[in-house]
């Protein structure tokens, strides 16, 4: 089980029992780098960062079955989070009238629940009008499977972008934002799970896979 988290380092003997199933990952390498390696994460901050699969435990009894056949890093086949974007706001309209540019830049990004570190981002890509979309695999096979998706949505209007625009954003098929409001550009607009809900790892059939689907739709 700590090689299936640390594939690189096959080589590594010793370690304690305790240490592999209690510490997460965000105290390793791609974290605070408190810790040499990646971890699962039973214990630690009540297992709010714990791999997916497993259950939380309070540091009595550690059971090296309970990671038997556990999956630790995103394969981006049966375990990937994907991103879903649409702009359905007007067609941009060149100067003269008063022109509008309803292109819009978004981003949806996973951390650790303490919203400190990244490990899943979208590209970040201009999403352009009357339909336009963006539709992309966010996760690495180096991303660790969180059980749980603490996600942000940003969304970067370009200077002229229409007054009235709104977003839906949905996750594995469960609505978070409903007609949220957009910035008037240029000013991003921002949604997270602090605010609108977290939403858990499972399988989705639209997915494809086992992972986190993120929707979001620009409308009017």
């Amino acid at each position: 089980m700590f090689y299936a988290a640390n594939p690189a380092l096959s080589g590594i003997t010793d370690l304690s029992l305790l240490d592999i199933a209690s510490v997460g990952y965000f105290s390793g390498p791609n974290g605070s780098n408190v810790e040499p390696y990646n971890y699962w994460g039973q214990s630690e901050n009540s297992g709010a960062n714990r791999i997916f699969g497993l259950s939380v435990n309070s540091g009595s009894n550690y059971l090296m079955g309970d990671f038997l056949g556990l999956t630790y890093f995103y394969d981006n086949t049966n375990f990937l989070v994907k991103v879903d974007f649409t702009n359905n706001l007007p067609a941009n309209v060149p100067f003269p009238p008063p022109p509008t540019d309803n292109d819009v830049t978004i981003n949806a990004t996973l951390f650790d629940s303490s919203f400190t570190y990244q490990y899943g981002v979208s590209g970040g890509s201009v999403v352009m009008t009357n339909g336009g979309t963006f539709t992309s695999t966010i996760s690495q096979t180096t991303s660790p499977i969180i059980f749980r998706g603490y996600w942000k949505v940003e969304i970067s209007p370009s200077p002229n972008l229409v007054s009235g625009a709104l977003v839906d954003i949905s996750i594995n098929g469960s609505a978070k934002v409903t007609n949220g409001t957009i910035n008037a550009g240029p000013t991003p607009t921002s949604f997270d799970s602090a605010t609108y809900g977290t939403e858990d790892v499972a399988f989705n059939g639209t997915l494809g896979g086992t992972g986190l689907l993120i929707v979001v739709t620009c409308h009017t």
